[in-house]
């Protein structure tokens, strides 16, 4: 199996990066609702909130990982020929790059001035404290404090996270499975380990 993807295929790597963040995905929503809905002590839910934060740190990473390795490898061919399902899948990846780009900034900025305040921490994996942004001078330079950030920015991240996000993921799977099962046509295989040839 190559590293690269081919005109075929997707690489190992493009499919490592791929399946890493769905995983991700799951345990960083897992994590959330644990905290709302099961969680009964304060050490669950502060538990909860460190996994959720540290798993939304490494989607970011790994998501800008993923638009690199993509503009440096060529896409496999299409295995469908009308221009509008071109467009549309197109779309509903970028869709896909640019909400797991602003649900983790989105996420760190909604509690950016609770932690430039010294009432809380986050540690990314309990190894090292994520850093707060109170000494970084951007905001200042353009007229915003940390503490006006918190409320638009949790906004954001709620309604993308309870609503957008979802749609986009339900999306993504029917797609793939539409390919698989219906059109019969190789999408899917293309992005799993399995050896189709």
């Amino acid at each position: 199996m190559p590293l690269k993807n081919t005109a075929e295929t997707y690489g190992t790597i493009a499919k490592t990066l791929h399946w890493v963040s769905a995983g991700l995905f799951l345990i960083s929503y897992g994590s959330i609702y644990y905290r709302e809905w099961l969680a009964e002590t304060d050490l669950e839910n502060w538990a909860a909130i460190q996994l959720h934060f540290s798993v939304g740190f490494t989607v970011l990473v790994v998501t800008l990982l993923r638009i690199i390795w993509r503009l440096l490898n060529r896409q496999p061919e299409l295995e469908f020929t009308f221009s509008f399902q071109r467009f549309a899948i197109r779309i509903g990846h970028y869709l896909l790059y640019v909400i797991l780009i602003i649900m983790p900034i989105s996420g760190y900025l909604s509690i950016a001035d609770y932690l430039a305040s010294g009432r809380g921490s986050v540690s990314y994996f309990l190894m090292f404290e994520m850093t707060s942004l109170k000494d970084i001078q951007l905001f200042e330079s353009i007229g915003l404090t940390l503490k006006q950030l918190e409320g638009p920015a949790d906004t954001v991240h709620s309604f993308l996270g309870s609503r957008i996000v979802w749609l986009l993921v339900v999306g993504h799977i029917s797609a793939a499975l539409y390919h698989h099962f219906i059109s019969e046509d190789r999408t899917l295989s293309k992005m799993t380990f399995h050896r189709t040839d």
